[in-house]
């Protein structure tokens, strides 16, 4: 149920239609993105340098960064700060630090970023990112 509501969210987005299994994301990474991710100009730019992450670019942050952080989306408007942050402590020490934050403080089940409650034990989220 919500993978269809967020399947008809983003098919408002793009302007067409997205089924709930569309949404399968492993990661920038992976060979399994999302629809919205497949013809990423961000993801295109890093491989075709042969760099995995923005923050190792020389020239990051670039027009697309900027573009993207400053576009309305919250989720987007980290994308500055992170990329600072991952310079700062390396990619591993972020990545930990990321897999507590989207964590349930109540019963540390996995969470996302518009979780107004916990998935698992309902706990309330609101001002925990």
């Amino acid at each position: 149920m919500l993978l269809k509501a967020m399947a008809d969210g983003v098919s408002l987005y793009l302007g067409h239609k997205v089924e709930a299994k569309d949404l399968a994301c492993k990661g920038c990474l992976s060979d399994v993105v999302s629809i919205s991710c497949r013809e990423c100009k961000m993801r295109d730019c890093a491989f075709s340098k042969g760099l995995k992450y923005c923050s190792e670019c020389t020239d990051s942050p670039c027009d697309l960064i900027k573009n993207f952080n400053n576009d309305g989306l919250p989720h987007h408007a980290e994308v500055l700060y992170n990329i600072r942050h991952q310079r700062e402590i390396g990619i591993d020490a972020w990545a930990k630090e990321q897999e507590g934050r989207w964590r349930c403080p109540q019963c540390d089940a996995s969470t996302d970023w518009y979780a107004n409650k916990c998935h698992s034990c309902g706990a309330d989220l609101s001002g925990h990112f």
